[in-house]
């Protein structure tokens, strides 16, 4: 090693002992000296130089002295900088050399820095990769797939080299051909690759072109395999084509791959069927492949089992016996599989099956499978505890001619008293079928008059009378639109239904079957309730006739405010009002168009929408109400003035001298009255004249002006005081 000043492993060690040395000289009063005032701050143990090699790292140590003699060691409270990261790096005093040349590195404390110079050069010479036996190699090695390659690099100084092999880091461009660990390389796949070395900053590389020494890969059969499921599996053979001439059996060399083992398995060459689909399978040997395509289809075109809808058992009732048949052809006689199936049950604490005989065990729900030969089919069963009482959830059914309905829902009383829907299990007949037929879960109107529906559930029974009518035509209401506020409940708008023989059929209300587009409103009894708010739509359903009502839920206002508060009109002219509704959070809304007004007196006002228009003199009230809240604005029509004039145009008057002044409006031109006392009297100049009510009085000698205002027309008298 040369003698400069370096840091090595062994420089680390020393300027670690060194520091360490340090710190303990410190007083104690190290802790406390927080507060004090930084003088100067200095690199531990190192002076304003340093040396390393490429990729050396090193930890270098900040100590600032402080006033009162005291220090601390700043290395992870200071800011480090470099002015090259290129060439050094530096994080909190470590500092790691990247490439030759040099870089500043820098420590700030407080106030205080300081700087020391990096040099940083290469520890070797250069780096060359070599043969295992250390000899050299060239640049470009031709290699065949099974080729063994092992490489070493020698680090070389001063022309001495050294095997740094096991301490360097070695890397592949494509992994996929080539990978290396430790300077031994295997061989992947064909194509070409380089291998690199790198120690200490210098690197070296080899490029690998690999080949196989293989033309192609043949397997027989060569093509489709074709399966049923059940078949016997099929042998491979994998032959290799060698490029200098001959072949060579490898069907047990190479690795076998199925894209899909639930379809198909491959082992050595021998294909079982797995399963239904279609799957690859694949032979890979020394960078020839090959491959065939596998498909295995199912025993039989179809499966199924002798009960086709979901089955629904009563606790103690007799175990149900299932079959399963198997069929390949629709002019060939099914097979009977039911002794060869798989049979399960996907909840054998509910229900069990042992060759298709379904049996009850618990309360609950499982799916039963019957399996064969790449078939599988399916029926769901429930399981209902032991029932007391059964009750149909309708007094009476409203049909008409050649309608149909779903039948009412039946609930059955269990022995722990619990209501349970038993529907499933209710077995419906109709006491005169002229009138009624009952089919798969629907009851058909076959013919006017009434009937009994009796549901059975075991041994018990429930009844309910339906009544076929003549058709309906529509369902009608008076109202489209319905608000609700929030939290709170409107009753249901009232319903009536025509029928096409033209009669109207008014008490239907306990009749109709309401639902909403949202769970955000409820139909509770005869009253809808409104939840959050929004706009959503209530339907009412009767004898298959719908009737959709659009309902807006809205906040609650608190307050109704109306602008203006009260008007004022001439006769002829108009005023809109504006509504504004306060939440009890203190927003507004605008309910001007929602507003229905009324006038206490049409023959004075009128209102059409928001607009008040007056019709002649007098007084009225518009009344309106929103969620239950009145609002009253009070109305004035008045005549229209249109000229105002005073008994004087000029005065002159003495010192102390007084003089009243009568004002008259005229009204639509023709009618005159006295509004003296009504007007507004101003002064221009009140040490001159003073007015009140009309009276003018003289103060001093000087001019004033006095101004009479009445609805909005203003007259002027000229006062002069000698």
């Amino acid at each position: 090693m040369q003698t400069k000043q370096r840091h090595g492993k062994t420089g680390i060690r020393l300027i670690a002992a060194i520091t360490a040395l340090i710190l303990l000289a410190l007083p104690a009063a190290w802790a406390a000296a927080a507060d004090e005032t930084v003088k100067a701050i200095e690199f531990a143990g190192i002076g304003n130089t340093l040396s390393m090699y490429v990729d050396e790292k090193q930890q270098i140590s900040a100590v600032a002295e402080l006033s009162g003699g005291t220090y601390k060691d700043v290395t992870f409270e200071a800011v480090w900088s470099t002015s090259n990261s290129s060439v050094v790096q530096v994080d909190k005093g470590l500092l790691t050399a990247k490439a030759s040349g040099y870089a500043d590195i820098t420590v700030k404390y407080a106030s205080a820095s300081k700087t020391m110079r990096v040099t940083v050069t290469h520890e070797y010479d250069k780096v060359e990769i070599a043969s295992s036996g250390g000899g050299p190699i060239n640049s470009t090695l031709e290699l065949e797939l099974g080729d063994d390659l092992e490489l070493k690099l020698l680090a070389y100084k001063n022309g001495s080299s050294s095997d740094v092999t096991d301490d360097a880091e070695w890397s592949t461009s494509n992994e996929a051909v080539a990978r290396v660990e430790g300077g031994k390389v295997e061989l992947s796949a064909p194509g070409s690759v380089t291998i690199s070395a790198r120690y200490k900053g210098r690197t070296d590389s080899v490029k690998l072109n690999v080949t196989s020494p293989y033309e192609s890969l043949a397997l027989a059969p060569d093509e489709l395999i074709e399966f049923r499921y059940g078949d016997a599996g099929v042998q491979l053979t994998a032959t290799a084509a060698l490029k200098n001439g001959g072949s060579e059996d490898v069907t047990e060399k190479a690795d076998w791959l199925s894209a899909d083992t639930s379809v198909a398995t491959v082992q050595n060459g021998l294909v079982k069927p797995a399963g239904v689909g279609t799957t690859t399978v694949r032979a890979e040997y020394l960078g020839v492949h090959a491959q065939v395509t596998v498909v295995v289809r199912p025993a039989y075109a179809a499966l199924r089992l002798s009960e086709d809808k979901p089955l629904h058992l009563l606790l103690g009732s007799d175990p149900v016996p299932l079959q399963a048949f198997a069929a390949n052809h629709p002019d060939e006689p099914e097979d009977d599989v039911t002794a060869l199936a798989e049979w399960k049950s996907s909840n054998v604490y509910a229900v069990t099956v042992a060759d298709g005989v379904v049996t009850a065990k618990e309360e609950g729900k499982a799916r039963i499978t019957a399996s064969y030969k790449g078939r599988t089919v399916g029926i769901e069963v429930t399981v209902y505890p032991y029932i007391r009482s059964i009750e149909i959830d309708k007094e009476s059914i409203d049909a008409f001619e050649d309608g149909e309905g779903t039948l009412p829902k039946v609930t059955g009383e269990s022995l722990a008293g619990a209501s349970i829907d038993v529907s499933g299990l209710a077995e419906w007949t109709s006491a005169n079928t002229d009138v009624v037929t009952v089919e798969d879960g629907k009851w058909f109107a076959r013919g006017l008059g009434e009937t009994v529906l009796t549901a059975r559930v075991g041994t018990r029974t429930a009844q309910v009378k339906i009544t076929v009518q003549e058709e309906p035509l529509a369902l009608l209401s008076d109202t489209e639109e319905l608000t609700v506020v929030a939290g709170k409940s409107i009753p249901l708008p009232d319903v009536r239904l025509i029928l096409k023989n033209g009669n109207t059929v008014e008490d239907i209300e306990s009749k109709l079957e309401w639902t909403t587009s949202s769970p955000n409103i409820l139909v509770a009894g005869n009253e809808l309730k409104g939840l959050l708010t929004g706009r959503y739509t209530l339907t009412a359903t009767y004898l298959g006739k719908k009737l959709t009502f659009r309902v807006t839920v809205e906040q609650e206002i608190v307050r109704l405010e109306a602008s203006p508060a009260s008007i004022e009109l001439n006769p002829g002219k108009s005023k809109s009002i504006k509504v504004t509704g306060y939440y009890k959070n203190g927003k507004s809304v605008t309910l001007s168009n929602k507003v229905v007004w009324t006038s206490s007196n049409p023959s004075v006002v009128s209102v059409s929408g928001s607009k008040v228009k007056a019709a002649a003199a007098g007084q009225a009230s518009v009344v309106t109400e929103y969620q239950g809240i009145p609002l009253i604005v009070q109305v004035s029509v008045v005549p229209k003035l249109t000229k105002l004039t005073a008994s004087v145009k000029s005065l002159e008057l003495a010192p102390g001298a007084a003089e009243q002044v009568r004002l008259t409006a005229v009204f639509d031109k023709t009618e005159e009255a006295d509004v003296t006392s009504l007007a507004a009297w101003t002064s221009s100049n009140e040490r001159v004249a003073v007015v009140s009510g009309g009276q003018i009085k003289a103060l001093a000698q000087g001019t004033a002006t006095i101004k009479a205002s009445y609805g909005g027309k203003t007259v002027s008298i000229r006062v002069k005081v000698k």
